[in-house]
C-alpha cells in the first residue's frame, strides 16, 4: 500500500487515501472514500522525474501519486507504458525519432510541398486560375498602375514580334500581353490567368527588341509552368505545416520560417523561368546578351552590383545573406547564366 491523493473531479479538494494494486485491480481507501476499478480502465500518465503520476478514472476523478513505488506495482500487475513513452525514455530510440523527423522535414521542404502544390495546381479548373488572375490585375490597376503611355502601334509591334516566336516544347502556353505605366518602375510579371504585364519603364530601359523578348519569354515561362498558382499552393502548405509545428502562426517565430521557405520556392521558380527564356531564345536564334545587359541595368538602378567579382569579400558575404532573403536569384547568378548560354 502506498500513500496518494484523491480528487473527485468536481472540486479542488484534496483527499488523502491509500492505494493498493492486486491482481490488476486498483483499490483506494480513505476517509469516506472507497473505490476499486480494473487497472485496464484507468488512464495512466507517463513517468516524469519531477512530477507526480496521475491515474484517472472514467468519471473524471483521479489519483495523484508521488511515491515511485507505484512504478513497481504497475509493472508487477502487467502494466506497460505506451510504446511512444518507452521510446522517449530510451535515448537511442529518441535519437532515431529526432533524426527521422528531421529527414521528413527536409524531404517535405525539398520535394513534398512542391510536389503537392504542383499536383493541386494541375488539377484546379482553369476558371479558378482566371478568376485569381483577373482579381490580381484589378488590384494592380487600382493601386499601382495606369494606362500605358506607349504608342499603340509600338505595343502592337511588340505583341506581333513575340507572337511570331516559336515556343519550346510540344505544349504551348496561352497568354495575353498588357502594357502599363507604373509607379513601381521597370518591371514585368505574369498572372495566373495568362496575362503578362510589362511596364512602359521597362520597355524604355531595355532599348532593344531582343531584351524585351527575353523578358516576355521569362514571364511566359511562369505562365507555362503555372508558377503563380503553385506558389499560392506552396505558401498555403507551408503555413499549415508551420502552424502544426509551432502552434501559433501570429508569432514572428512562426512567420519567419514560412517567409524563408516562400522566398526559396520563389527563387526556384525564377531559375526555372530563366531556363525557359534561354530555351525559347535559342529556339528562335536570339542571343541572351541583351537580356543580360538589361538585368545589369536594372541591378544598377536598384543599387546592387551585378559584377560581384570586384566587390570586397565582406560585401560578397553580405550579398549572399541578402540573396537568401530575396525572392529572386542574385543579379550576378542570372547574368552569368545568360552570358554562359550564348557561349554554348
Amino acid at each position: 500500500m502506498i500513500d496518494a491523493i484523491y480528487f473527485d473531479g468536481q472540486s479542488s479538494r484534496r483527499r488523502p487515501v491509500t492505494l493498493m494494486i492486486y491482481k490488476r485491480v486498483v483499490a483506494i481507501d480513505g476517509n469516506g472514500i472507497r473505490r476499486s476499478i480494473r487497472l485496464s480502465k484507468l488512464d495512466i500518465s507517463e513517468r516524469l522525474e519531477h512530477a507526480p503520476r496521475i491515474l484517472r478514472f472514467p468519471d473524471g476523478g483521479f489519483i495523484e501519486v508521488e511515491d515511485i513505488a507505484l512504478n513497481g506495482l504497475l509493472q508487477k500487475n502487467g502494466y506497460r507504458d505506451p510504446r511512444v513513452v518507452r521510446w522517449q525514455q530510451n535515448w537511442p530510440w529518441s535519437l532515431f525519432a529526432l533524426i527521422a523527423v528531421l529527414v521528413l522535414l527536409i524531404a517535405g521542404y525539398h520535394w513534398g510541398v512542391p510536389w503537392a502544390a504542383d499536383g493541386i495546381a494541375q488539377r484546379l479548373p482553369a476558371s479558378i486560375e482566371k478568376k485569381i488572375g483577373d482579381e490580381q490585375l484589378k488590384l494592380f490597376d487600382t493601386g499601382y498602375m495606369q494606362r500605358s503611355r506607349l504608342d499603340e502601334a509600338e505595343q502592337g509591334r511588340i505583341r506581333q514580334l513575340f507572337a511570331s516566336l516559336r515556343q519550346p516544347g510540344s505544349e504551348k502556353a496561352g497568354y495575353r500581353i498588357e502594357f502599363r505605366d507604373s509607379r513601381i518602375g521597370p518591371n514585368a510579371f505574369a498572372l495566373s490567368n495568362g496575362v503578362i504585364v510589362m511596364t512602359d519603364q521597362l520597355v524604355n530601359l531595355a532599348q532593344s527588341d531582343e531584351a524585351v523578348l527575353g523578358v516576355l519569354s521569362h514571364e511566359l515561362g511562369h505562365v507555362r509552368h503555372r508558377h503563380i498558382l503553385r506558389r499560392l499552393m506552396q505558401a498555403a502548405g507551408v503555413g499549415i505545416a508551420v502552424n502544426l509545428i509551432v502552434g501559433d502562426v501570429s508569432t514572428v517565430l512562426a512567420m519567419a520560417p514560412a517567409f524563408l521557405l516562400d522566398q526559396k520556392y520563389s527563387r526556384d521558380f525564377e531559375r526555372e523561368a530563366d531556363q525557359y527564356a534561354i530555351d525559347m531564345m535559342r529556339a528562335n536564334g536570339i542571343p541572351m546578351s541583351p537580356l543580360a545587359d538589361l538585368f545589369e541595368k536594372m541591378g544598377k538602378e536598384r543599387g546592387s552590383d551585378a559584377e560581384e567579382d570586384h566587390a570586397p569579400r565582406q560585401d560578397s558575404r553580405r550579398q549572399e545573406i541578402l540573396d537568401y532573403f530575396s525572392s529572386h536569384p542574385s543579379d550576378a547568378e542570372r547574368v552569368g547564366k545568360l552570358r554562359a548560354a550564348d557561349r554554348r
